[in-house]
């Protein structure tokens, strides 16, 4: 249990209520070995969940079966080699939700609703512009998403780090004697006397970042040699990023949390090698004296000494026996100013290393939120870390299936060979199928008896999963329709809840570091856009429609004949965009196909009228096609009745009798189908449709 009492004492202290420019490592230190200590009991149950959806038990062998030398008392149950299977049950439960979610945000149309009046015509442009960003150009939007959603089941928590990203790269430039020559223009011969060295020497210096001594060697490179080389830095990202964190390893909150934004701390973990100890150190000028001293921890042995993690059960200790890396813990808290004003501040140190700090700074992001969005799988309490998890809510019922499972499979190795009795020191020689074996007495030799199984096994595994799979929301034959499509819509719904946080954040980074305007391409659509971030702080709510039911696809088929039956009987108004309907239609039954398979209204109807002049020539080549029934008869008619028009046309049509036939037959043919198609809507209206109160169709 967390001791609510010595966190309390802790926020008493000055360090963790106001920032005074120099922050007190100890105490926070102290404070991360604290919060982990008082999450144990949190942290334990997650450890159970992995082994629980991954089928780890102690004494578990390789072939599924219980033997003794495995085990530690050396004893098993019931007998020496008998079944211990493997359940997937929970594991295919959260794979599932995952991936139901997983095509929800694949699926789903991402609205842009604007806050303001003065935004609304700019919100399209938004709406268009986010779906690219996280489909397109931020490529490890999925990939992070799917793995929080993965923690989200298993662990109870999905927490996405949301940040923005830059990175610059030096690369070698190369830089001639006549790329020097242009640079000094009519100073170039005092360039080449040496009399310009300490100005270019300062340039090299400013440019590249590279030191005097260097600088003047390149000098004297490109005067002997004609050529040198120059280190360039080059921006190579420069966008808004995603990171999924697991809850129980890289990101902590006080155990007692119930707004994660309003937490007065936040513990950011990453385990870094040396190397990297460096890399960053420099990108982020970090404190010489720090990182030299974090950098020593992966040398001097103590790199876990008192870390709740290493020794926080089975899993962690066994991947921690070899770990390294060096915790570097990014705490964020909230904190006041010398003026009282409240701010997001970050310190940058080391666990074990108490005598400094890599970097303190307050966080310039104009939402003034932890760049973290933390959404709990289920709300039965205020309290965050109150979440349970799938393999917590169903390690019982995988354990009955599994005692069921394994109970069945040693019944049928006791039936299919049986323990054999025989006379004492008199064992034959070879026992199966065929094998004559002489006896005295008939019934020295005999199978013993095998109490039969139970009826009830199988009903009962399949009893308990259909608990399970009720308790889910799984389809299953047996469960109710309605009930199991709201219980996916509820989990759907959390889900792209937190997608619609973290979206909020990306944009209001890209408010504040992006770029003016930006140009992209509409995802499936061959449009240009031009995104301009326009006012600063131009704030817009995210949403993100997906309906659970879209799953089924035969639904799907139902609901777009009803809406286009209910279109019909209340005639054609203009209200009711039909070929709107058919891309929703497409697209429920077939995702991410629909842009490939219908047309725009102005290229369809080009299409059919190009078919018809490909029939036309047919036709008068003697070859003339039937016409099919699901077709654009009107506008086929309409160019094959232009065509006849023309009056070398009727002229031919005169002379040729057979010509004559093919053109009769397949006008025929065209007002057949048209008059079909009345028939249906006379047979829905009960009556011939008057044509009062329609437009008319061109």
């Amino acid at each position: 249990m967390y001791t609510l009492g010595r966190i309390m004492d802790s926020l008493n202290d000055e360090a963790l209520l106001r920032s005074t420019g120099e922050p007190d490592v100890a105490v926070l230190n102290s404070l991360y070995q604290e919060t982990q200590s008082d999450l144990s009991e949190w942290l334990d149950q997650r450890d159970s969940d992995y082994d629980v959806r991954r089928n780890i038990w102690a004494g578990k062998s390789s072939d599924f079966r219980k033997h003794k030398k495995d085990s530690e008392t050396g004893q098993v149950f019931p007998f020496d080699g008998a079944a211990d299977h493997e359940i997937l049950d929970i594991d295919d439960h959260v794979r599932t939700h995952k991936s139901l979610c997983m095509n929800a945000f694949r699926r789903a149309q991402i609205t842009a609703m604007p806050t303001e009046m003065n935004d609304v015509q700019q919100a399209g442009v938004v709406s268009n512009y986010m779906r690219w960003l996280v489909q397109v150009k931020m490529k490890e939007f999925e990939r992070e998403l799917s793995l929080g959603l993965d923690h989200w089941l298993e662990k109870g928590l999905m927490v996405h780090y949301v940040y923005w990203d830059q990175e610059d790269r030096q690369q070698l430039e190369k830089f001639t004697i006549q790329d020097a020559q242009y640079l000094f223009g009519e100073q170039f011969e005092a360039f080449m006397t040496g009399e310009l060295d300490g100005e270019f020497a300062g340039f090299l210096q400013t440019k590249s970042g590279v030191s005097e001594k260097k600088a003047r060697s390149m000098i004297d490179e490109l005067r002997t040699e004609g050529e040198t080389t120059i280190p360039v830095t080059r921006e190579v990202k420069n966008q808004p990023a995603i990171r999924c964190l697991a809850p129980d390893e890289d990101f902590f909150l006080p155990p007692w949390t119930i707004d994660p934004q309003k937490a007065p701390y936040a513990f950011h973990v990453i385990h870094m090698t040396p190397e990297e100890i460096y890399s960053r150190g420099k990108k982020e000028e970090w404190d010489e004296e720090f990182i030299e001293k974090a950098a020593e921890l992966s040398q001097s042995g103590g790199v876990h000494q008192g870390d709740m993690l290493a020794n926080q059960g089975r899993r962690y200790s066994e991947d921690y026996i070899d770990d390294r890396t060096v915790r570097i813990v990014y705490c964020y808290q909230r904190l006041l100013d010398e003026d009282d004003v409240p701010g997001i501040y970050c310190t940058v140190f080391a666990y074990g290393v108490e005598e400094t700090y890599g970097k303190h700074f307050l966080l310039d992001y104009a939402h003034n939120e932890y760049p973290f969005v933390v959404t709990p799988l289920e709300r039965t309490s205020k309290r965050l870390y109150s979440s349970r998890s799938y393999p917590e809510i169903a390690a019982s019922a995988q354990q009955v299936i599994k005692a069921e499972t394994d109970a069945s499979i040693d019944n049928l190795s006791m039936s299919t060979l049986p323990p054999l009795m025989h006379p004492p020191g008199q064992r034959p020689t070879r026992w199966g199928p065929g094998v004559q074996i002489s006896v005295f007495r008939p019934d020295q030799y005999q199978y013993a008896t095998i109490p039969p199984q139970s009826s009830n096994s199988y009903s009962m595994r399949e009893e308990v999963r259909m608990m399970t799979n009720k308790y889910f929301g799984r389809n299953d034959n047996e469960g109710d329709p309605v009930e199991i499509q709201n219980k996916q819509q509820d989990l759907v719904e959390t889900a792209l809840g937190h997608v619609r946080a973290v979206m909020d954040q990306i944009y209001t980074l890209c408010q504040q570091y992006g770029p003016e305007e930006e140009f992209f391409r509409v995802v499936g659509i061959n449009d240009f856009q031009t995104y301009k971030k326009g006012r600063p702080g131009t704030r817009y709510d995210f949403w993100i429609d997906f309906d659970a039911s879209t799953q089924d696809p035969n639904q799907m088929v139902e609901r777009v004949k009803a809406v286009g039956e209910l279109g019909a009987m209340l005639g054609k108004s203009g209200s009711l965009d039909s070929d709107r309907l058919l891309q929703i239609g497409v697209a429920g039954i077939m995702p991410g196909a629909a842009h490939h398979i219908i047309l725009p209204a102005e290229q369809g109807a080009e299409k059919a009228m190009e078919e018809e002049r490909q029939a036309i020539a047919e036709i008068m080549a003697g070859a003339p096609p039937n016409v099919r029934e699901n077709d654009a008869h009107q506008i086929k008619l309409q160019v094959f009745e232009q065509w006849l028009q023309q009056p070398d046309i009727q002229q031919k049509i005169q002379q040729d009798e057979a010509l004559r036939g093919r053109v009769e037959n397949h006008y025929k043919q065209r007002t057949f189908q048209i008059q079909q198609d009345q028939n249906a809507v006379t047979g829905r209206l009960g009556g011939q449709s008057t044509g009062f109160g329609q437009s008319a169709q061109m």
